[in-house]
């Protein structure tokens, strides 16, 4: 009985332990993106001759369509990935390594650097954390958002069928439990939109473009 006991709590520890590199997590975006946020070691032997002086840019396609960035500014230092789905995905998919290609932290975002879902951290030692960033974002969460704005055309969209193009800038404020959404149309400030992430309030809905008709101003008139 008391080895039963032992091997329980192993299996317990194993699965709610934040620093087990073989925990597999997901973090999903509306309406079918499912990102596996795991444990990775980057090869950089692979990108050594990529660097230009003491810097490396270096941009590829990947298997899947992804725009995939891989920065850093000193050789033998931190490198940085960034991973762009193909439209219409809005999203990205951070990655930071140490120089010797241990992974230093993986999440994903959503414009501009709007932290989403699960992130895994590692100090230089190898000791690593999950970070749920939804923890106080319930029940309107960001795929509540996304969905929101895919049904008024603004994301997910298919340019074919839109006579203009969109894009969005995301974040969330605590302190007011709300998202916060602007919308551009053809590279212009169009709407932003507010959420209260507790599901208490209406959306708020705010105009960025001037009026197309706007009243010309009047001098005052003093009666002589």
């Amino acid at each position: 009985m008391k080895t039963i006991k032992y091997l329980i709590l192993l299996l317990c520890l194993s699965l709610c332990y934040p620093g087990i590199k073989a925990q597999t997590l997901f973090t999903e975006i509306y309406p079918h993106y499912k990102i596996p946020i795991t444990y990775e070691v980057l090869n950089v032997k692979e990108f050594s001759n990529k660097y230009q002086g003491s810097i490396l840019d270096y941009t590829y396609t990947s298997f899947d369509g992804s725009s995939v960035q891989v920065k850093s500014y000193k050789r033998g230092g931190e490198i940085e990935v960034f991973e762009r789905p193909a439209f219409p995905g809005i999203h990205m998919v951070y990655k930071e390594f140490y120089g010797n290609g241990k992974l230093k932290q993986k999440g994903v975002t959503l414009p501009n650097q709007c932290k989403i879902g699960y992130w895994l951290t590692y100090d230089e030692s190898g000791n690593g954390w999950v970070t749920d960033y939804e923890n106080g974002r319930t029940p309107v969460g960001y795929n509540q958002v996304l969905e929101y704005l895919a049904n008024l055309g603004y994301y997910n969209y298919n340019p074919s069928q839109s006579a203009h193009s969109w894009s969005c800038a995301f974040w969330f404020s605590p302190g007011s439990f709300s998202w916060g959404v602007r919308v551009n149309r053809d590279g212009h400030q169009y709407k932003m939109y507010t959420f209260d992430c507790r599901g208490q309030l209406d959306v708020i809905i705010q105009d960025l473009i001037p009026a197309l008709n706007p009243v010309p101003p009047v001098e005052p008139s003093y009666g002589y």
